[in-house]
């Protein structure tokens, strides 16, 4: 049965739940980070002892004594045991202890070799020596032993980790709506003219000849492809007329050339170019029967009895009534636009679609870059809810739903 938590709650329970797993754990770090430390306080300790500042007139190697002993200061000063204990932070205390430890084994290395030369700094070089060396052995013992063991209860520190983001996203997120909500009143301004202008754009769009318009193309574009269906074979003969043509194996003049790739490129608009009764059309026609029962014309019998049907029907006036029509559509299209035209309403169209696209625009630009943290929150929320509930359920045996709210 799954227990309904909400964030607060769910991290208080599952640090309380994991709190015995984990404080074994924690309680060998500190114990071995104290070490290290105390370490370092024999280190310092040991650099003491060469601390020659107080004379008067120190001689180059106490001048090098002693700035090996306020560079250990320098180097290992300001070191503190953490208030809390995660991997993270214990593994940023390793790379510091290492790194103050290389750094002050370059540091020896320049000065040493020096002070080994006189006698005198023997034993103090010795105690140094030991004293570095125990140091390095402790962070040895904490990267390679303690560190290894912790991360043992890594995945339980993440959930913990996971459970504070969510808290930080939920707050945040809260904050973004809290902010947009102040900018309402803006919006609800520039809204009100964008509707005012979309409503203006609508009337227009609407105008009835604006319909008619859109009613003509589509007759034409039916008229189109009714032309096309009945000429389909012409084409492919006068293509075949054409090329015997250019080969010089059939003679045909200028105009009729024309005509045949004018059928073939754009039926409707040849058809519209001619008079009422489409004579040049079916002049042309006629020679291309004529000029189709030349050897150099080779064209399948079936296909080619097709293309001598088409051409007798439109010898007949079968695409008259197409003309007709298409013809008046496009007469009455070219006097609406005229209208149009002196109305100015493609102008007032542009200028409105412009003005309506500006305030759309200034409108998101309001609140854009906050709704668009808004939507990561929400994403990065939701697969991080799923993975921590999925993660509890697995490593402590209990079904939690996370609630936001």
């Amino acid at each position: 049965m799954s227990e309904n938590k909400s964030l607060e709650d769910a991290l208080e329970w599952f640090n309380n739940h994991i709190s015995s797993i984990v404080s074994k754990y924690r309680n060998t770090a500190i114990k071995q980070v104290r070490s290290v430390l105390d370490r370092i306080e024999e280190l310092k300790t040991a650099a003491h002892r060469f601390d020659y500042s107080d004379l008067k007139d120190p001689d180059v190697y106490q001048n090098y004594a002693t700035t090996i002993y306020n560079k250990t200061l320098e180097i290992f000063g300001e070191i503190e045991t953490p208030e809390n204990i995660t991997y993270n932070i214990l593994d940023s205390l390793n790379s510091d202890f290492k790194n103050r430890i290389n750094a002050y084994t370059n540091l020896l290395a320049k000065y040493l070799s020096w002070l080994k030369r006189d006698r005198s700094y023997k034993n103090n070089v010795k105690n140094l020596d030991r004293a570095l060396t125990r140091v390095k052995e402790d962070v040895y013992v904490f990267e390679n032993k303690t560190l290894i063991s912790y991360s043992e209860i890594v995945k339980y520190e993440k959930i913990s980790d996971d459970i504070e983001s969510l808290i930080e996203f939920v707050g945040r997120k809260k904050e973004i709506v809290s902010e947009i909500n102040s900018h309402a009143d803006d919006i609800a301004k520039i809204t009100k003219v964008l509707d005012k202008k979309r409503k203006e754009l609508d009337e227009l769009t609407n105008h009835p000849g604006y319909l008619q318009l859109e009613k003509n193309k589509k007759e034409l574009d039916h008229i189109e492809i009714s032309i096309s269906n009945k000429i389909s074979e012409i084409k492919k003969l006068s293509s075949k007329v054409l090329k015997a043509a250019e080969t010089k194996k059939v003679e045909l003049s200028d105009y009729d050339k024309d005509t045949m790739k004018s059928l073939i490129k754009d039926p409707l608009t040849t058809l519209i170019k001619e008079g009422d009764g489409y004579r040049g059309v079916k002049s042309t026609l006629k020679i291309l029967k004529e000029i189709s029962s030349s050897p150099a014309v080779q064209m399948k019998k079936e296909k080619l009895n097709r293309a001598y049907e088409n051409i007798e029907e439109i010898l007949n006036d079968g695409l008259a009534e197409y003309q007709q029509k298409a013809k008046f559509l496009i007469n009455q299209s070219e006097a609406i636009n005229r209208k149009f035209s002196v109305l100015k309403m493609d102008v007032r169209i542009k200028k409105l679609n412009e003005e309506i696209g500006n305030y759309t625009i200034d409108r998101q630009r309001i609140t854009l870059s906050l709704e668009r943290e808004k939507e990561e929150i929400e994403e990065k929320v939701s697969n991080l809810v799923k993975s921590v509930e999925e993660r509890i359920e697995e490593y402590v045996e209990k079904t939690v739903k996370l609630v936001l709210e």
